[in-house]
């Protein structure tokens, strides 16, 4: 393929996947700030372009042989449609995360806070000092309804025990799948927490409150998986996981 047709056929797939974009109302989640709005949709048709690639080109070439040179955007579009929309929430996803990474002061407001005493979780767990560092995680629920261009306020509790009553570093990650209808999951860029974070707590029970943006054109019914992971001390990490769905 020579230098021209390949300058040709870039900008063929990205005005194709603009055009794919804004014909089929495929925009990024609505925020309170423009700036936050314009950036997820920079970045989402951007990550959806790599993997429309392939189909823009084909159908933009297709188009060429045939001669049908009024037809070559068309079948570009049509390619990029091909191989775009399946990706629609990893793109989705991964540019909300490029976005806080660029912007941290954009991350929806989160918490982790101390919930209960070191004595009271000893009981509950009936804790001897013998058994070393203890990191358990308990539970993930999600605050309803999550809606379309909303936020799901997802909060998981872990426990965490030391022989001596002393602090101790855990390591927190969190993960966000996307159930397709036939029931495979997708795992995408968890928004703003991307990473496993190390953070020191005090014994006792921790909870921890993130927020997850719902794309603007989330369906009624579409599922999700949280999953919320704690390791401390070397050991293997302990896991809770929750399902929720975009409500009406």
């Amino acid at each position: 393929m020579t230098n021209k047709l390949k300058m040709r056929v870039a900008a063929t797939v990205a005005a194709a996947t603009g055009m794919m974009f804004l014909a089929t109302q495929v925009s990024a989640q609505e925020s309170a700030t423009d700036d936050l709005n314009s950036c997820v949709r920079k970045e989402q048709i951007l990550t959806t372009a790599k993997g429309a690639g392939i189909g823009a080109v084909t159908g933009f070439a297709a188009m060429l042989v045939s001669n049908k040179k009024n037809d070559a955007l068309k079948g570009a579009a049509v390619g990029a449609a091909v191989g775009g929309i399946a990706g629609f929430a990893t793109a989705y996803y991964t540019a909300i995360d490029t976005c806080y990474k660029k912007n941290p002061s954009w991350v929806p407001e989160s918490n982790i806070q101390h919930t209960k005493s070191f004595d009271k979780v000893k009981k509950e767990l009936k804790y001897k000092s013998s058994q070393g560092v203890v990191v358990r995680a308990n539970t993930v629920s999600i605050d309803g309804p999550v809606k379309a261009d909303g936020q799901a306020v997802v909060n998981s509790t872990f426990a965490l025990m030391t022989p001596d009553g002393a602090e101790r570093p855990v390591s927190v990650e969190r993960k966000l799948y996307v159930i397709g209808d036939d029931g495979k999951e997708t795992l995408v860029q968890f928004p703003g927490h991307s990473a496993a974070e190390e953070h020191t707590f005090e014994p006792g029970e921790v909870t921890d409150t993130v927020r997850i943006p719902i794309p603007h054109d989330a369906k009624p019914g579409n599922l999700y998986r949280v999953e919320f992971s704690v390791a401390a001390d070397n050991k293997p990490a302990s896991v809770a996981t929750e399902k929720f769905k975009v409500s009406e």
